[in-house]
């Protein structure tokens, strides 16, 4: 009769050189000594059968700013980095406690910076970007 742990080992030894003939039968599909591809000329660059290419992109033009002053650079030192200015200004309508609860989750949940320190000022930065005829969030 043969324990549990000589089962097991067995098993794992199995796996194991399944794994490694594997491993053995995909390295020699992939030849690692073939020289690469010549280094193409302009956007795009080729080696070991890879082909990168360079693409631009032209970004839209901020519309939006934030005002001069503390608040603006507050808000702009704390939420900029993750934010757009566009996406910080036309939040809807929140009460002072939804958007304290709101920089708190960005400093728990997704680490963001935020001195607790700066939660007063922020928070009624926030409320002050708020443009009239938002509807106010629930």
């Amino acid at each position: 009769m043969q324990s549990i742990g000589f089962k097991v080992a067995m098993a794992s030894l199995l796996a194991f050189a399944i794994l490694t003939a594997a491993w053995n039968f995909l390295i020699a599909r992939v030849d690692p000594v073939a020289t690469p591809a010549a280094v193409a000329k302009g956007p795009s660059v080729s080696a070991g059968g890879i082909t990168l290419t360079s693409a631009s992109i032209a970004l839209p033009d901020a519309t939006a700013s934030l005002p001069e002053g503390p608040a603006g650079e507050l808000v702009t030192r704390n939420c900029t980095a993750c934010h757009s200015v566009e996406m910080i200004t036309t939040q809807p309508h929140l009460a002072p406690e939804k958007w304290q609860a709101t920089v708190e989750k960005m400093r728990t949940v997704y680490k963001a910076p935020i001195a607790p320190g700066d939660d007063e000022a922020l928070v009624a930065a926030l409320v002050s970007f708020q443009q009239p005829g938002k509807v106010a969030a629930r």
